[in-house]
């Protein structure tokens, strides 16, 4: 297993529906009186611990690197916790979720390895088909772990979800950002190829198998499963929801890196920079599902566009589309918007770089 923890994980699998001592509430504490329905306390995993990023640094799911930006621990990545929303998602919406549904976060307090929490979703109105409703989860003190939408039946421009309400309220950079340099707009000039599978490994920023994974998710199903798959709707197996993120996030099943225009005007930064890049984290995230499912054992073309970019007193951030697309007929199989946030702290000398960036002639495209 990826991180040894006491008892076996086929057991805790077992124990569904048990409650732990001291856990046992299940109303929605940062939304009293909210008609909702909510999961199981789930204690998720940190399986990221040695996850390569590259960039002169390990990832912010290492405790030290943690530490180092002002983190008590190593954060958990917040699409692990998709997974936790699977029997609230199948309760609202059935098995067709995972053929046109949608969540879309936004991240607001961190989760620690193993530290307990609870998926909510508002409670659907059973007189539709097609709609969207709000989700959440929470600490065991009710702090908000993330809050956004998940949805079932809508396309993108049919709905409002988290993410795009965030992109629509990023204020306009004031200069020019150091670590996004490209126009809102840019696209990527590579198709990359991603695949998920079981027995192998899904690549350096997901340092594990899709069989090993399944042993330490926080909602298991048998449609995740090579052998529970056969009985699925499909005739096979489905990605879990946490695996959408993982199949879009690059490098999955291939060496491939996302490709963008070449910048001449960047040579002095990219000499000062010299290979390093900023410590990162997810600040929100949104998968949306236009023919699914998503298969494992299935090879998916990847292209992505910058759609959004800002900072906030501690990061740059920028937005990033990726469109993930049936091989041979381009049929849009789903796509993922990204926040991706840059620390500022965690990069030696960006107060002088980034005055340089300020300083650019009114003309620059940036």
């Amino acid at each position: 297993s990826l991180v040894p923890s006491p008892p076996p994980l086929h057991a805790l699998r077992a124990m569904a529906g048990v409650k732990e001592r001291g856990l046992s509430f299940s109303a929605s504490i940062s939304r009293p009186g909210v008609d909702c329905l909510s999961g199981e306390w789930r204690r998720p995993h940190n399986d990221l611990r040695d996850q390569k990023v590259g960039g002169g640094h390990k990832a912010i799911h290492d405790e030290a690197t943690a530490a180092a930006v002002g983190f008590s621990a190593a954060p958990i990545h917040g699409t692990v916790h998709w997974s936790q929303f699977t029997p609230l998602l199948l309760q609202a919406f059935g098995p067709a979720w995972f053929e046109t549904g949608s969540i879309s976060v936004h991240f607001v307090t961190p989760v620690s390895h193993l530290q307990p929490v609870k998926a909510f979703m508002a409670r659907p109105d059973p007189s539709k088909e097609a709609q969207q409703v709000d989700i959440w989860m929470e600490h065991a003190d009710g702090r908000v772990v993330l809050q956004g939408t998940a949805s079932f039946g809508l396309k993108r421009g049919e709905m409002q979800t988290m993410a795009q309400s965030k992109i629509a309220a990023s204020k306009p950079v004031k200069g020019n950002l150091l670590f996004v340099r490209h126009p809102v707009g840019t696209t990527t000039t590579n198709v990359e190829t991603a695949r998920i599978e079981f027995e192998k490994q899904v690549g350096p920023l997901f340092p594990f198998t899709l069989s090993e994974k399944l042993e330490i998710i926080t909602e298991f199903h048998p449609w995740f499963s090579e052998a529970g798959g056969k009985q699925a709707p499909w005739g096979r197996a489905v990605l879990p929801p946490e695996a959408l993120n993982q199949i879009m996030l690059g490098m999955a099943g291939s060496n491939e890196l996302a490709l963008w225009p070449e910048l001449p005007q960047d040579a002095w930064l990219r000499e000062a920079s010299r290979g390093r890049t900023p410590v990162g984290l997810f600040g929100g995230c949104e998968v949306i599902i236009h023919k699914g499912p998503v298969f494992p054992g299935e090879t998916y073309d990847i292209t992505r566009e910058l759609v959004g970019k800002g900072e906030t007193p501690r990061a740059e951030f920028r937005w990033v589309r990726t469109l993930l697309k049936e091989q041979g007929t381009g049929k849009l199989v789903a796509e993922m918007t990204l926040q991706e946030m840059m620390l500022k702290g965690s990069f030696d000398g960006y107060d002088e770089l980034r005055a340089k960036c300020d300083a650019a002639a009114p003309g620059s495209k940036l």
